[in-house]
């Protein structure tokens, strides 16, 4: 069994297990963090000793669940730029947003993904027990929740035979689909192909019960090349090439400008470390315009102690 298993691996109790199974709920501390987009989102941050299970779970038996090429997130290798990338050469983008995603995807969805799996023998055989007072109790609170290191894996689990059908529909269609998370984006070069391939994606929404999955109207967009596309938070530009977008470029010159004079604090200073570490990926070009422009090497300034870097007189 399952619980035994994880016990004799962890050198812990199956009593301990299963009191922690019956008492996971309770075992989260609540915050919330400000979205990029406004609003808040609820973070459940789980009990060191919760979290420790999810852990395990996740390295020993959630990541060997099925995840199709779609889903761009939450993969060894996946980012942002990769999801973006594959939407650039298209002239016609859509993107969908799902309502409540992560507390849509319940305990139940959960279970019957890892009775599948079991059954296939993608998994080590798990009875009704282990997936329901352990792994469907232990990594939801009575849905996925964010901020459990099991539930990404998981999700994407969930989420496999959607991608497999819409990536397939798409394919067929000369649209390209990848899902980041509850982020949906569908691009082609051919007119009027993606209003008709929402309305299909509502019908199938509306008949599917697992999961149970709501668009979010007021997220979902319709733009092309003529006018500004965003693909995970970057800029698909007219000349088809990836970008950070005008407005964060402003910013970050400004940091650049502050770095230059020396009136950047420390957190402003790790802050634009990380900004160069990103931007050294996604949009290169920037990156040396900004040292040649201001005679500065990013890599030396962030890396080398002060004394180091001083000019010799």
């Amino acid at each position: 069994m399952l619980i035994s298993d994880i016990a004799n691996r962890l050198g812990l109790s199956t009593s301990y297990l299963e009191t922690l199974a019956a008492t996971a709920s309770y075992r989260y501390k609540k915050y919330k963090i400000k979205k990029r987009t406004g609003g808040e989102r609820q973070i459940h941050h789980p009990a060191r000793e919760l979290k420790l299970i999810q852990n395990w779970l996740l390295t020993n038996v959630l990541i060997k669940l099925p995840v199709h090429d779609a889903a761009t997130a939450y993969r060894p290798g996946s980012s942002i730029y990769q999801n973006a990338s594959l939407h650039v050469r298209n002239n016609y983008l859509l993107r969908i947003d799902f309502q409540d995603f992560f507390p849509s995807l319940t305990g139940a969805d959960v279970a019957a993904v890892l009775a599948a799996a079991s059954h296939s023998g993608r998994i080590n055989s798990l009875s009704g027990s282990d997936i329901h007072f352990v792994t469907a109790t232990v990594c939801c609170k009575g849905s996925l929740v964010i901020g459990a290191p099991s539930s990404p894996a998981l999700c994407n689990a969930i989420m496999y035979e959607f991608d497999a059908f819409w990536f397939e529909r798409c394919r067929k269609l000369q649209v390209t689909y990848t899902r980041y998370a509850d982020d949906l984006y569908f691009s082609t070069n051919i007119p009027n192909v993606l209003s008709d391939l929402l309305v299909s994606i509502q019908a199938y929404l509306s008949k599917q019960l697992f999961p149970k999955l709501r668009i979010n109207k007021a997220k979902t967009v319709f733009t092309s090349r003529k006018r500004l596309r965003r693909v995970t938070g970057l800029v698909l530009t007219s000349d088809r090439k990836i970008s950070i977008g005008r407005k964060q470029k402003r910013i970050l010159k400004s940091l650049v400008f502050g770095l230059v004079n020396g009136k950047l604090d420390a957190p402003q200073r790790s802050k634009l470390r990380g900004w160069i570490s990103y931007l050294r990926s996604v949009e290169p070009s920037f990156v040396n315009s900004l040292e040649r422009k201001h005679n500065i090497n990013f890599e030396i300034e962030f890396v080398l102690p002060k004394r180091l870097k001083r000019r010799p007189r």
